[in-house]
């Protein structure tokens, strides 16, 4: 038996060094550093991992993070393994609860070792002090082999010297204070970039997105003024989230993004939507051919206008496959919500009278209502999908738990009195 086990040993030990670095990768970075125990073979394969993690689990494993000392001894923890480190460092994750700008120092020091080690992806996720931000040491900026970028409550200032991230291709920016020249001096100079994340960011109130490679966009922001994709010419998916303070013309906006195929909003759009002195248009100045997948959620429908402009996106999209609808739960019993629903259904009808009889959901698959309240506009509009989508496949009611059983069984039989186009659509209702 002990032949067997030694064998058994030999076999792992004698792997390559990258197949035992993918294995101590998956170790947390403690448990790593004891295999230098298990032989001589071993002692230093922990020292030339490529990848560094110092989350929260970490952190727990430590000894915690809850007081100045604990942080401080995980500090000491992270110095002395990259001290012992000798390999070069494609990933490094440093985010664990109360990492502060307390510690910029430290951070800092960080920062200037990784430069000299051949970074690729990088995590860095600060907490806020006393509303302070940690402050981006410049050496960040020297790391030029970065592939993957994540920051989160720090301040973001490009140096002068700065040449690019020529390989970068995702970057997510979480509560970060943005330079006024962040689309001028940083973005076009990551001509790679594929993925992009704003979330919470602040910092200059127009934004112009000049990506030629970037596929997707995700956005969050405050006290923006306006936005303008000027050069996206692959952006297939969009997604604009709450804390707007105003939107400039969102429908010229959206034609300019031509191979868009997916567009989530999540926002409430009436006290935003502008679109000069106009009211907002039946149709988009240039269809999206291409919008295979429409999410509204947390629409405000007590206006007409933002009525209208889900009329816009819905004609506007002809090869459209997958809408979902989730309203705003202040909305419930609002009559000027069932307004909004009539208004809607009268305008997609007038357009399937306009276009020969052919509704604008030829192409519809999937209707979606998330999180139903029951109202009369969500019936309205689940009769006018089930009348007019001819290979509608499903309709899908999640969440109906928020609802007593008497209004989730009066809804289930409204529903089936509906007449139905496609023969092989179900609705699927989820009480969970």
């Amino acid at each position: 038996m002990k032949r067997v086990c030694e064998a058994s040993a030999d076999r792992i030990t004698n792997l390559p060094e990258d197949v035992l670095h993918r294995v101590l990768v998956f170790l947390p970075i403690k448990d790593a550093a004891k295999t230098s125990v298990l032989s001589t073979k071993w002692r230093h394969h922990w020292r030339s991992i490529p990848e560094l993690v110092f989350d929260s689990r970490f952190a727990i494993k430590s000894g915690g993070f809850n007081t100045t000392e604990m942080r401080s001894k995980l500090m000491f923890y992270i110095f002395k393994a990259l001290l012992l480190h000798d390999g070069p460092i494609a990933k490094f994750v440093l985010s664990f609860p109360g990492l502060s700008p307390r510690y910029g120092n430290e951070i800092d020091e960080v920062l200037l070792y990784l430069s000299h080690r051949g970074l690729q992806e990088l995590k860095l996720s600060c907490a806020a002090f006393h509303d302070k931000k940690y402050k981006l040491h410049s050496s960040l900026f020297s790391c030029l082999q970065l592939k993957l970028l994540k920051l989160r409550h720090c301040e973001f200032r490009q140096p002068s010297w700065f040449v690019g991230f020529s390989k970068l291709t995702v970057l997510f920016l979480s509560d970060v204070t943005l330079p006024s020249d962040f689309c001028e001096n940083f973005l076009l100079k990551c001509p790679m970039l594929k993925s992009l994340r704003l979330t919470n960011c602040d910092g200059p109130s127009n934004l112009n997105i000049v990506a030629p490679c970037l596929e997707r966009f995700c956005f969050t922001y405050r006290d923006l003024q306006k936005i303008c994709f000027n050069c996206t010419p692959v952006l297939v998916s969009l997604r604009l989230c709450r804390n707007f303070e105003k939107t400039a013309d969102m429908v010229a906006l959206l034609a300019s993004i031509t191979e868009l195929q997916e567009f989530r909003v999540d926002f409430q759009l009436p006290q935003h939507l502008t679109v000069g002195d106009s009211d907002v248009p039946i149709r988009l100045p240039t269809p999206l051919h291409r919008l295979k997948l429409l999410h509204t959620r947390n629409l405000d429908f007590s206006s007409l206008e933002t009525a209208h402009f889900l009329v816009c996106l819905i004609i506007g999209s002809p090869n459209l496959r997958e809408l979902t609808i989730k309203l705003d739960p202040s909305q419930q019993n609002q009559p000027a919500t069932n307004n909004a629903a009539t208004f809607i259904v009268s305008l997609l009808e007038a357009e399937s009278r306009q276009g020969s009889g052919s509704c604008c959901l030829q192409q519809l698959r999937e209707f979606r209502i998330e999180e139903c309240l029951g109202t009369q506009m969500e019936l309205d509009l689940v009769k006018f999908v089930l009348a007019t989508a001819p290979i509608l496949k499903r309709i899908y009611i999640p969440r109906l738990h928020k609802l007593s059983s008497e209004k989730v069984i009066e809804f289930m039989k409204e529903v089936k009195r509906y007449r139905r186009i496609s023969k092989d659509v179900e609705v699927i209702y989820d009480s969970k």
